[in-house]
């Protein structure tokens, strides 16, 4: 027999207590068992690979075709993972939570560290070969340490500080050995690497307050990202003229791999959130470096863009290794 006066479970949680737990939902709920071992390394590897296939897809695009704006390709990508959520949630395959106030405040901060770090990583994508790009992108993984230590009080077995510095001091050697060096993308590079540092982080945090529905998150991220990216797009000068006056619009191989490049952009979106969710932002990270064993190797015959130089090859193996 129940008392009349017996209050429930959920009316003890305080205000404060209930948004914690999930900011968009006013009940609680049973939340999901943790990942199974299976589930993080089916992620790590779904993002390995689907990341390996942007790269080039971007690298072909942006530097094979020289098509001239990164912002374009990226509002494509954002776009199409938009759409593809949305669709997916009118047929009952995700469930996405209502848009409110509330849901869009608490992703501004990763929505603007997920767009700078997109933004700068295809720029560094136009601006530097695929190995240097790879080898340069190891310093990501040293930032995302110090990160996840302040943020998540999360701390790395001396194992993995000793192979991070294994590989930072390859990069350094490549980087000393870079023929065709390029101060932009070296700066670009920088940023991109602190970016995707703090997105990895914050998605982490962020995606453990959603829990319930991990999926709002990845598409309140890609549609505030879009929004952003198409207002960086209509007011800077002479854009939208350098994108309309592109010479291989009728190129239908070029349209190929710009619509091939764009849906992987989503696909990937999808493939670093799961991984990173899964997971931690520091695996995320570590698999997208490991990854680039493949990519620095084909990066020397795709693109057109690196110069061999023994120390710059030396310093990629040293890095790899």
């Amino acid at each position: 027999k129940v008392e009349k006066n017996q209050t429930s479970p959920v009316s003890k949680m305080t205000s404060d207590e209930s948004e914690k737990l999930l900011p968009l939902h006013n009940e609680v709920d049973k939340l999901p068992a943790p990942p199974s071992q299976a589930k993080k390394v089916g992620t790590a590897l779904f993002y390995a690979v689907s990341s390996l296939g942007v790269i080039f897809a971007n690298k072909i695009v942006l530097s094979t075709y020289s098509f001239p704006s990164v912002q374009t390709l990226a509002f494509f990508q954002f776009t199409s993972t938009t759409i593809a959520l949305k669709v997916a949630s009118m047929l009952g395959f995700v469930n996405l939570l209502p848009m409110s106030w509330n849901g869009i405040k608490s992703i501004l901060p990763l929505s603007t560290c997920y767009l700078l770090n997109i933004l700068t990583g295809l720029s560094a994508t136009q601006n530097l070969s695929l190995p240097m790009m790879v080898l340069l992108r190891r310093a990501s993984i040293l930032m995302t340490m110090l990160l996840e230590k302040m943020m998540l009080n999360s701390q790395p077995s001396k194992t993995v500080q000793l192979s991070v510095g294994l590989m930072l001091a390859g990069a350094l050697v490549a980087a000393l050995g870079d023929l065709s060096f390029n101060m932009m993308g070296y700066i670009v590079i920088f940023f991109n690497d602190l970016f995707t540092a703090l997105n990895g982080v914050i998605m982490k945090r962020t995606a453990e307050e959603y829990r319930k529905s991990k999926m709002t998150v990845l598409f309140l991220n890609s549609f505030l990202s879009a929004i952003g990216v198409g207002i960086i797009i209509m007011f800077v000068p002479g854009e939208v003229e350098k994108v309309q006056n592109f010479a291989e619009w009728g190129n239908s191989n070029f349209v190929f791999y710009l619509v091939f490049a764009s849906l992987l952009g989503s696909v990937l979106n999808l493939a670093i959130f799961l991984c990173t969710s899964t997971n931690s932002a520091l695996t995320t990270t570590v698999v997208g470096c490991l990854k680039n064993v493949l990519t620095s190797y084909l990066g020397m015959f795709i693109g057109g863009d690196y110069i061999f130089s023994w120390l710059s090859f030396i310093g990629i193996n040293i890095s790899i290794a």
